[in-house]
């Protein structure tokens, strides 16, 4: 009966786990840090107080004042990373998950509503007047593609990481992928497409494509949804051949297929015959130093979703694409999709 139990109680904390925390692990890993260093930076006062009972009304208060003078010294208070102020949909962000994550980890006494913190980070967000904005991107197009390909000789290099950073790039443009669902922060075979989700075919009638198996994003619940295929058919040889680009990269960094389910699609080395997933960093660094090498000087016009925002607008461009194929192969949970769909001639 002990390891039944244990079996029980294991089975409980992993999904309460899932359940209390954030998709990425990033934004929570962030939230603590900030957290940490308003603890260190008012020595004087007790954070947090664990509740004598349950339904501790003072315990409750004090925490909740505590997130609020939180969220004050994060105003006044300069990123480590940037040196800028902290945006107020971060600080909103973070105060969410440090709730979640404390409540579920230390049983601390938080209000559900805690009605002075909610109130104070509307008016935040109220007066505020970039709240909400989302930077807009230029989107990388299938003619940015095969210009690149044609007139860059270092794109056309065969080397190990050359050839996965353009794959990906074409890849994020074909399956109107977002940079984290084919370039994760933090690489999980379960979550995140791996060799083994890249396969090759051909038809009946002698047509060659292949098939990246991705995992949507942006789904309600924190439950592995199922990967769906995304079919790229072989085209022109050129920068748009997505097919091409794809068969090159596996030609040129192979993977044995023992290990393929362990490694990610797209990879970089890091040293000492090592890889490493390529990150949504690396995807949007690349992406602009492409860019650039077009003779695109705005840099920070281009990043990760350029690839995704180029392909909507050429899929929309083609006339042929209803609204419900858009946002089948875009993985849109609504009809976003015509937003990243530029307006076109």
């Amino acid at each position: 009966m002990p390891g039944l139990l244990q079996r029980l109680q294991g089975g409980a904390l992993e999904k309460l786990s899932r359940a209390y925390a954030p998709k990425s692990k990033g934004p929570l890993q962030s939230a603590i840090k900030w957290l940490a260093r308003f603890a260190q930076a008012t020595p004087e006062r007790d954070i947090f107080r664990v509740s004598r009972f349950r339904g501790d009304r003072e315990a409750s208060a004090w925490n909740e004042w505590t997130l609020i003078l939180l969220v004050e010294w994060m105003l006044a208070t300069p990123s480590v990373k940037t040196h800028k102020q902290i945006a107020v949909g971060s600080i909103d962000s973070y105060i969410s998950l440090l709730k979640g994550y404390l409540a579920f980890t230390y049983d601390f006494e938080i209000p559900d509503k805690a009605p002075r913190l909610t109130r104070l980070v509307a008016l935040l967000r109220s007066e505020d007047p970039l709240s909400g904005v989302r930077r807009k991107r230029r989107g990388f197009r299938r003619r940015h593609l095969r210009k690149l390909w044609r007139k860059t000789a270092s794109v056309r290099e065969e080397s190990p990481d050359m050839v996965n950073y353009v794959a990906a790039l074409g890849t994020a443009w074909h399956t109107l992928a977002r940079g984290g669902e084919i370039c994760p922060g933090t690489f999980d075979p379960a979550r995140h497409p791996t060799r083994a989700d890249l396969e090759f075919g051909e038809t009946a009638g002698r047509v060659r494509y292949a098939v990246v198996w991705l995992r949507p994003l942006k789904k309600r619940g924190n439950s592995i949804q199922p990967k769906v295929p995304q079919y790229v058919r072989e085209a022109d040889e050129g920068g748009s051949d997505v097919y091409m680009l794809l068969q090159r990269m596996v030609r040129i960094d192979p993977v044995d297929a023992a290990d393929r389910a362990t490694t990610p699609l797209f990879r970089l080395a890091a040293g000492q015959r090592r890889t490493k997933a390529m990150s949504v960093a690396h995807l949007r660094a690349f992406t602009r130093n492409c860019a650039a090498a077009l003779g695109y000087a705005a840099r920070q016009e281009w990043g990760a979703h350029s690839g995704r925002i180029g392909g909507a607008t050429d899929l929309a461009a083609t006339g042929r694409a209803s609204q419900l194929l858009l946002q089948a192969k875009g993985r849109w949970a609504s009809d976003i999709g015509r937003i990243y769909a530029r307006m076109t001639r």
